[in-house]
């Protein structure tokens, strides 16, 4: 039996949701809402980058 405490995992756990949630939300949001306010359509690329750049830092606060 593992005596290391069990809320590390729960912690990275949701930690990583939270990650996930966040690039998912800004890498659409810049993909698509940008047209709607009369930007050109940012590539793929692009928003995935700037998407996974601000989860890190959401990340790195978080942690």
């Amino acid at each position: 039996m593992s005596t290391e405490p069990t809320h590390y995992v729960v912690s990275l756990g949701s930690e990583l949701i939270y990650f996930v949630m966040t690039f998912f939300v800004v890498t659409l949001a810049v993909r698509f809402i940008g047209p709607l306010i009369g930007r050109p359509r940012t590539p793929w690329r692009g928003a995935a980058l700037f998407g996974f750049v601000i989860a890190a830092i959401g990340w790195l606060i978080g942690a």
